[in-house]
């Protein structure tokens, strides 16, 4: 067998793992689709039969959805698939399944390409001694490691737009590495920077960013090419033009306003005039200045900045329970050794690895820095791949150095470091697979399905279906579920005729609205799904995966 036979199989195997713990139980694992699934879902699903998005908008490059304005990327994406599929929850998530694999084989081609740019590069014979382990493994190792990463299981298993956007920064990368030999990738590496500004709001400063550290470090180079440098800005450009007018439209401000933990709604400024008034008011000058609204604005986006290298968070709690597996983090505990190892060689010796991937790495967190709820976990995936990548150079350097004790000793220390790994994998997936849906079912907001499928069952019993707005954006899981035709609910007036703001919508049979028990007409002709504060009993209640009430059922 030749080495370049091995070397495919090997990463035909890594492969064949990464589309396993993606594709196993996709429909079921996590248990239900959330608000922002169901949307994508229809929303794909109302392009694919009449053009438009739900609330009417031919081809829309933004999705107003529940007034958060999603990118449109996914949801253009997973128009073929619905279409050859249908609309059912693994059919929605497929795509970012697919995008999850692809950054698996992507992060081994920039791995190999960065370290092929290094030897190209710099002195052959000196480079080589100190990448002598690295230039055959290190790729595998980082593929291997992503694969297998909680963090971007948990993200390649649901269909969120931020997955789509990590695989085409890795590809963005890869291409404009093989672009200073191979002048047509820079072209592939335009679109693919261009794509991800439609796939995710914090890739629209995060690409920019990166964009500034590949000139940078590739300056040199860039210099000697002239017009194709000039294509790749063109090309760049042409792809990004149709967003111009979103940049500039309320709509995005909305969903800054909405996200950003500067903004009025968090009160953070009228904290800040408080305590202003305070101190003049108690003659305190150092209070005047450090209570000012520019040093409590600066201080907010560092410690918003610096909460995403917390320890803690990355590898024993997480954040929000639909972002990480229960009693995990984004990390396997086992990989922090290797992580802190990988960093300190990585900053210590001249490589295009530390001068691309540690710019990446303190990069990442600045677009999710000025916004609520941190750290968060999906608007720091731009981390990925640098974690597996730091994770897979210490993995190399500590077997380098183990290597140089006695056999015995050196088979004890990896068999010891193996089989560590391989428990911690095995409590991820058992946790993942076994332990979430009944943990996290109501994070997930399981139920939706089982009530819509009680008002099919029970359709031509009654007249009318009351559903409580309390419940979390009902009408879409309604639409979703129900699979009802596009055509009909846009002739209706679609989500204009009540919507996000009004928090009110009506289709069919179907009417979405607040419940107030006591005072609804009893008139044995409509049925009323509400929350358990709102309707003390039924004829059926809904539960969570982990026996508690979700949804009571019930007819006056």
């Amino acid at each position: 067998m030749t080495h370049k036979l091995k070397n495919i199989i090997v990463l035909g195997c890594i492969v064949l793992i990464a589309v396993f713990l993606r594709v196993w139980d996709l429909g079921n694992t996590p248990p239900s689709p959330d608000w922002d699934e169901t949307a994508l879902g229809y929303n794909a699903y109302s392009i694919l039969k009449t053009g438009r998005d739900e609330y009417g908008n031919f081809l829309p490059l933004t999705i107003r959805s529940f007034d958060d304005y999603k990118p449109p990327l996914y949801v253009y994406v997973a128009i073929p698939f619905v279409a050859f599929l249908g609309l059912d929850t693994w059919v929605v998530r497929l795509p970012s399944v697919v995008a999850g694999v692809l950054a698996v084989i992507g992060t081994f081609l920039l791995v190999q390409e960065l370290l092929r740019y290094d030897i190209l590069r710099f002195d052959r014979k000196k480079t080589f001694k100190v990448l002598r382990v690295f230039w055959e493994k290190l790729p595998f190792v980082s593929a291997f490691l992503l694969a297998l990463s909680p963090w971007h299981i948990q993200f390649s298993r649901i269909a969120f737009e931020a997955n789509l956007g990590v695989t085409l920064n890795i590809f963005g990368v890869y291409f404009f590495v093989r672009g200073m030999k191979s002048k047509l990738f820079l072209s592939l590496s335009a679109v693919a920077f261009g794509l991800a500004l439609y796939a995710y709001h914090s890739e629209r400063l995060f690409v920019p960013l990166l964009g500034v550290i590949l000139f940078i470090i590739f300056f040199r180079d860039i210099k000697k090419m002239g017009v194709s440098f000039l294509l790749f800005i063109v090309v760049g450009f042409a792809v990004t033009a149709p967003l111009i007018p979103i940049f500039t439209d309320k709509t995005t401000l909305t969903r800054l306003q909405g996200t950003s933990a500067l903004a009025d709604q968090t009160g953070l400024l009228a904290r800040s005039v408080g305590k202003i008034e305070d101190d003049l008011h108690a003659g305190n000058t150092l209070g005047q200045i450090f209570d000012n609204r520019r040093i409590v604005w600066l201080q907010t986006v560092a410690g918003g900045y610096l909460s995403h290298f917390s320890l803690r968070w990355l590898f024993i709690t997480g954040d929000n329970q639909r972002h990480h597996a229960p009693g995990m983090g984004l990390l396997y505990l086992f990989e922090l050794p290797f992580l802190l190892i990988g960093l300190y060689w990585t900053a210590r010796r001249p490589s295009i690895l530390r001068s691309l991937l540690l710019p990446w790495f303190f990069v990442a967190p600045i677009a999710a820095s000025v916004t609520t709820e941190l750290p968060h976990a999906i608007r720091t995936l731009v981390f990925l791949p640098t974690f597996q990548v730091f994770v897979a150079v210490g993995l190399l350097e500590s077997y380098e150095y183990i290597y140089r004790f006695s056999k015995v000793l050196r088979y004890m220390l990896s068999g010891t470091f193996v089989l560590l790994f391989a428990l911690n994998i095995l409590f991820f997936l058992h946790m993942y697979f076994v332990h979430m849906n009944s943990e996290y079912s109501a994070s997930w907001q399981y139920g939706y399905k089982e009530a819509v499928q009680y008002t099919k069952d029970n359709y031509d019993r009654y007249d009318k279906f009351v559903v409580s707005i309390k419940l979390e954006q009902p009408h879409m899981f309604f639409l979703y579920f129900l699979k009802y035709p596009p055509e009909e609910y846009l002739k209706a007036g679609g989500t204009k005729s009540g919507g996000f703001k009004e928090n009110q919508n009506s289709f069919g049979k179907y009417e979405f609205r607040e419940i107030h028990w006591d005072s609804e007409i009893k008139d044995g002709k409509t049925l009323y799904i509400g929350t358990p504060k709102e309707i003390s009993s039924g004829i059926e209640i809904i539960r969570y995966l982990d026996s508690k009430s979700a949804f009571v059922v019930a007819d006056r």
